[in-house]
């Protein structure tokens, strides 16, 4: 079974929610989850939703945890986080 945290969300189209996501080895969530992981978790509810960005991991202290899911629109996203974006992945680690 793979472990997993409750992160919270801050801005986007699940703000004020909770994620439910898998850590690695390190005990560390994904540094980006993209609109294909939401479409999966969230379905119909993101319907209305503007959906074009990811959300990016922040540490709370330090390097985490805690740790936060920031949004990042699509106009603001770093060159990493734009390759999430438009990649075939949903949910990777991109170091």
């Amino acid at each position: 079974m793979w472990e997993k945290v409750d992160v919270p969300c801050v801005g986007g189209p699940v703000n004020g929610r909770s994620l439910l996501v898998p850590v690695d080895e390190d005990g560390v969530p994904p540094d980006v989850i993209d609109q294909n992981w939401l479409w999966v978790e969230f379905g119909g509810e993101l319907l209305d939703a503007d959906m074009a960005g990811v959300y990016e991991l922040e540490p709370l202290a330090g390097v985490g945890p805690p740790w936060i899911y920031v949004w990042a629109p699509a106009s603001g996203l770093s060159p990493s986080a734009r390759a999430w974006s438009t990649g075939p992945g949903t949910m990777k680690r991109g170091r």
